[in-house]
């Protein structure tokens, strides 16, 4: 059973460190499995290398994938795809209510959780008292269908209430961090999920000492129907799970084969200088990865070149720490999948969520057949922006004039209902109710959580955090954190609790639908030609970071983990050709520099290895879904897919929906989507 994602925190800036509080705490919870029940949790920092961050379990040992997931699930939730042209300069609302000041009716409602603080404290009480007598489940599984169903039970009831009362005591604390209560009890929240999850990680790895025939004859019962996936999963990693002793010893070294991650995150965010340089103002400023990032969408072009420069000269300073650091990792994860009998460290990574191989390989195929349309799209941009040559520092400044229009609350409530009508009337029903019925916290306040997420507690309906400014850009966030919530409340209302909890692979399906249907509504009834250019350029900017660049990075760790697995050397030579040589095949239009060749130094996502495909599908599987939707007679399988939430596995959620990523033409034919648009914005920019 996987608990459902609690939170995303919006991860624009390609740099973000908004949630690095967390990593601490989910390590330890990592610790926690890997000690009691032989975890492998591969825990990402949040600082990206301009794509955001995540929390997600690719775990090498088949055993403890579910239960590590409920770190990642319960931190990480929705994550936006991240944009790196996003690093932005705001220009909306800059005057700050305090949250007494803000109308109720532009607040979430916390009390349809609990409506006393009281409540809550009777079921973090009930949760103790579950967690406690759990352990008196352990060596008994096996002893009869009646036990397993039982423990089966128990686990299910407790994680429903820690789900609730973490969910209650964080979204208060998100309303003002600075509060001590309710500090104090999301901390106490926290250990409840902590003495959780040590009391309840024995069950997986007890399930499978039941064997085969009698754990799927007891899991055909009718009682069992909403433990069946679960079981039939925990199954499935019957082959590739050791012996108890085994297990037990793996266990004992995942600290020093996981320090890798965590000698990287001290490295580039704690010990390593970036250096200063001087901005637009003739100010010398420090830069750092925040920073950074700002400096390259300056209209400066000796801004972006210094800030460039200076930023790759640290790294390269560095270059040989980080190297064995990478290569470290990289040989880890060989290890791992060898110990578990995985024909190598791919298939170790895509087995917890039942991906093929062909899946990862076809999407690297598809997007190569398309490299000639990136080819073009940057021959615009070098057009528009008038320079000799194209240079890695001029990916990210804007091309077109700022169409970002002012867009207050309400008209981005009526934008978003009217750009979404295509998903019926049911849909359309709940937008309504979820404007009105306090699913959403609307402005910023006094020491509110920064960006935006949805939060979700099974029973209650979803939590949307905001930030609004008052921008267009704001109207974009709205509609992708509904679509998150949408997809939240479709799955609770229609899967029981243990089955309700959707994969990563799936969860930014839903909010790149809302926006891209967004973007097609707002395309559609725009004749101005450069809010047209603005609206066609950001969707293709979100296309080039999200699908290109991502399938890139997989690209670079499939060939360095191939490199590993054949015995070849990982020399910071080696590593800088291979990773050149993709940037060159990927922005053939672009100049290829020797500050690029190391760009894989700084990508903290490379320590969660195989992790960023599901970025580029998710965008081509929304893309798709969203064009199906709008020919017409796609609405009903989307919604069904809505509501399959964690039935199955999310490639075959997809493929009822009409998305087989076993094909390649499923990623082509958002491909021909975004070359669509690239001739459009050819046709307006000249």
């Amino acid at each position: 059973m996987l608990a459902r994602p609690f939170r995303r925190t919006e991860g624009k800036c390609g740099d973000d460190k908004s949630e690095l509080m967390f990593v601490s705490i989910v390590y330890r919870i990592a610790r926690v499995c890997q000690e009691r029940s032989c975890a492998h949790a591969r825990l990402e920092n949040t600082r990206s290398g301009g794509e955001d961050s995540r929390w997600e379990s690719i775990s090498c040992n088949p055993i403890c994938y579910t239960k590590v997931s409920y770190a990642r699930k319960i931190f990480a939730g929705r994550r936006r795809i991240a944009r790196e042209i996003e690093p932005k300069r705001r220009r909306g609302k800059t005057c700050m209510n305090t949250r007494d000041q803000i109308e109720e009716t532009l607040k979430w409602k916390l009390e349809d959780i609990y409506a006393t603080e009281a409540l809550w404290e009777a079921d973090y009480a009930a949760a103790q008292a579950q967690v406690a007598f759990f352990s008196s489940h352990a060596g008994k599984l096996a002893v009869s269908a009646d036990a397993l169903f039982a423990a089966l039970c128990d686990d299910s009831s407790i994680w429903q209430l820690v789900e609730r009362v973490y969910t209650y005591a964080h979204l208060h604390k998100d309303e003002d961090n600075g509060s001590a209560k309710y500090q104090g009890m999301t901390d106490r929240a926290m250990q409840l999920y902590v003495s959780a999850q040590a009391a309840s990680s024995f069950l997986d790895p007890e399930i499978l000492t039941i064997p085969e025939d009698t754990l799927l004859g007891w899991a055909s019962e009718e009682r069992f129907s909403r433990f069946r996936f679960r079981i039939a999963d925990v199954d499935r990693r019957r082959a590739h799970t050791l012996s108890t002793e085994e297990e037990r010893l793996l266990a004992m070294a995942q600290e020093p084969l996981s320090g890798a991650d965590n000698i990287f995150t001290m490295l580039t965010d704690v010990d390593l200088d970036y250096g200063s340089i001087v901005n637009e103002s003739g100010e010398t400023v420090k830069l750092t990865h925040g920073s950074y990032n700002m400096f390259l969408v300056s209209p400066d072009r000796r801004v972006r070149k210094d800030a460039y420069e200076t930023f790759y000269k640290a790294y390269r300073g560095m270059k040989n720490t980080l190297n064995a650091t990478y290569a470290t990792s990289v040989k880890g994860d060989v290890f791992q999948a060898r110990a578990h009998r995985f024909a190598g460290a791919l298939e170790a990574a895509l087995h917890g969520n039942g991906v093929p191989v062909a899946v990862y390989e076809q999407l690297i195929e598809a997007v190569h057949e398309m490299l000639p349309v990136l080819k073009k799209y940057l021959g615009i941009r070098k057009r528009v922006l008038g320079v000799d040559q194209l240079e890695m520092y001029d990916l990210y400044v804007p091309i077109t004039e700022d169409g970002d229009i002012d867009m207050p609350y309400e008209s981005a409530k009526a934008l978003v209902k009217e750009a979404l009508k295509p998903l019926g009337a049911e849909y359309q029903q709940l937008l309504d109710k979820s404007y009105a019925e306090g699913w959403i916290d609307v402005y910023e306040t006094p020491g509110k959580t920064s960006g935006a997420f949805c939060a979700e507690t099974y029973g209650t309906h979803p939590y949307v955090l905001l930030n609004f400014q008052g921008k267009m850009d704001d109207a974009f966030t709205l509609g992708h954190e509904l679509g998150h919530a949408m997809h939240s409340h479709y799955s609770a209302t229609a899967q029981p609790f243990e089955t309700s909890h959707y994969r990563i692979l799936a969860a930014e399906v839903a909010s790149t639908v809302n926006e891209t249907l967004m973007t097609h509504h707002l395309l559609k009834g725009e004749a101005d030609r450069v809010k047209r250019a603005y609206y066609i350029t950001q969707f293709l900017e979100s296309f080039r970071t999200t699908c290109f660049r991502q399938t890139m990075f997989a690209e670079f760790e499939l060939k360095a983990h191939r490199m590993a697995e054949s015995g070849e050397p990982l020399t910071v030579e080696s590593l800088s050709q291979m990773y050149r040589a993709l940037n060159e095949l990927y922005y053939d239009g672009a100049h290829v520099d020797d500050n690029i060749a190391i760009e894989w130094m700084r990508i903290p996502h490379f320590y969660n290895a195989f992790y960023v495909y599901q970025y580029a599908t998710g965008l081509c599987s929304a893309v798709k879904l969203a064009d199906d939707i709008l020919q017409g007679g796609a609405v009903e399988r989307y919604i069904n897919f809505l509501k399959s939430g964690g039935s199955d596995y999310p490639i075959e959620e997809l493929k009822a929906a009409g998305v087989d990523l076993n094909k390649k033409e499923s990623i082509l034919a958002s491909l021909r989507v975004f070359a669509q648009y690239v001739d459009e914005l050819d046709a307006l920019m000249q």
